[in-house]
């Protein structure tokens, strides 16, 4: 799997590389979860947060720890997969600043 690189945009952040500083631009839930989207913004995965990968577990990266905020969380790849994000340098008008 190749994950996101600096200069794409509207990427999922199971696809984040550890460091890069991130921008949330969506939470989108699967149809068999829809309780997620809430639980995600409940904990700070809101439109406008910035968010960074801190480690991914061994093997398979599952599960991935995001510091999002001031808060560090571990999130499933499938959970991940329910924020849209983009670089923070991309960050689009309108979105809440830090």
């Amino acid at each position: 799997m190749k994950y996101m690189e600096n200069g794409i945009s509207g990427a999922t952040l199971d696809l984040a590389l550890i460091g890069h500083t991130l921008t949330v631009q969506q939470v989108q839930a699967p149809h068999a979860a829809p309780e997620w989207a809430r639980w995600l913004e409940e904990i700070g995965f809101i439109v406008g947060e910035q968010v960074m990968l801190m480690a991914r577990g061994l093997p398979g990266g599952d599960p991935m720890v995001f510091r999002v905020g001031q808060s560090t969380f571990a999130l499933r790849r499938a959970e991940a997969a329910c924020v849209r994000v983009a670089p923070a340098a991309q960050a689009g008008i309108g979105e809440r600043k830090p």
